[in-house]
């Protein structure tokens, strides 16, 4: 008999995990559990790649090129030319070894970089009425800020893109060569971001509140908090839209065309706050084709936006003989101080 009341009791032991471990957890439950509503996830990582392309597989072709026509022309054009826009390392500089070539990361302070530290908070929600069922996930950063390393931009032709087949996947890169970016013949670099982009936080971080399901809230994500600038050091983060190079043909010369260098800043040392922006994706409908939109409802905070040391062309790089022999320099700074934006609504499709 006293060996029958311990296997019992050994059972019962055995038995009584698994039996809780069968039982839904339900939110209420998760709470008393953990001590709080939903699910915290916190995310420390720097983010890191090669190449990031956006293909179009039907754009336009020439077709047919009439033998005593203009080459340049468009004759019996299609729509299966395929071509793509690749966000990748800057032409003419050395591959980095030890690292990807672009570089999103976090900062400690204006001029630190650390490791990009975001938290999620999740829950759910059953709503109310029609609206049904939805999830909120609350984004926070932890950081100063985020930096973003330098990059160019390229326009690239179907040989140098990489395709998705029908079970195979073959992957292609944009440049010929294993020490720098040296873009393929049929690759042109049309952007270049010569400097880190640095976005600096107000101590009112910027907050990300996305919703998914009924969105009661309006839009798929609002954002709110602020931030104190984008390149704000100095006279900002130098760019250029590429023509050329100084020998033509060249990347490791340098670049020709239109360089200012990018600023925005909130008005009068005061924070630029993002209440009111939004963003999210609307649907197709009888009069508008859809796609990935972005705005603000109402007034948005002051800002100065600026395009400092304009310059057209190379600097210094007039003939001896034109202009009474006057070299080329910046054509000075372009701007709005003051300036707000009102029920923006940008909107993003095809492709």
């Amino acid at each position: 008999m006293q060996k029958n009341k311990k296997i019992g009791y050994i059972s019962l032991l055995l038995l009584s995990p698994l039996t809780m471990a069968m039982q839904p957890m339900d939110d209420q439950s998760l709470s008393s559990t953990v001590g709080q509503d939903g699910l915290n996830i916190g995310v420390q990582a720097n983010i890191g790649f090669e190449q990031l392309a956006v293909v179009d597989t039907d754009g336009l072709s020439f077709g047919q090129i009439l033998p005593s026509g203009n080459p340049n022309r468009y004759d019996a054009p299609d729509y299966n030319g395929k071509a793509g826009l690749v966000i990748a390392g800057v032409a003419g500089q050395v591959k980095p070894t030890s690292s990807s070539a672009i570089k999103i990361s976090g900062l400690a302070n204006s001029t630190t970089e650390n490791t990009l530290n975001m938290n999620a908070s999740v829950d759910t929600d059953a709503g109310s009425g029609v609206n049904g069922a939805f999830t909120n996930i609350s984004v926070t950063f932890a950081n100063a800020g985020i930096r973003i390393s330098p990059f160019s931009i390229y326009a690239a032709s179907e040989s140098s893109l990489s395709t998705l087949g029908v079970g195979s996947y073959t992957r292609k890169s944009i440049f010929t060569n294993d020490i720098f970016f040296k873009p393929a013949a049929n690759v042109r670099e049309i952007l270049r971001i010569k400097d880190n982009i640095d976005i600096l936080f107000n101590a009112n971080k910027p907050k990300l509140n996305i919703q998914l399901g009924s969105v009661p809230q309006g839009k798929m994500v609002l954002f709110s908090g602020a931030i104190d600038s984008i390149c704000g050091a100095g006279d900002g983060c130098n760019m250029m839209l590429v023509s050329d190079y100084l020998t033509t043909g060249d990347v490791s010369t340098d670049p020709v065309g239109v360089s200012f260098d990018f600023q925005l800043t909130g008005n009068n040392s005061s924070p630029f706050s993002l209440d009111g922006f939004y963003a999210g994706i609307e649907g197709q409908s009888d009069i508008d084709k859809g796609g990935f939109i972005f705005g603000n409802v109402g007034e948005s905070s002051k800002f100065d936006l600026k395009l400092n040391n304009v310059t057209l062309g190379n600097t210094g790089s007039s003939a001896t003989g034109t202009f009474n022999s006057l070299p080329n320099a910046s054509i000075g700074n372009i701007g709005a101080v003051g300036a707000s934006i009102t029920n923006l609504k940008v909107k993003v499709n095809g492709m």
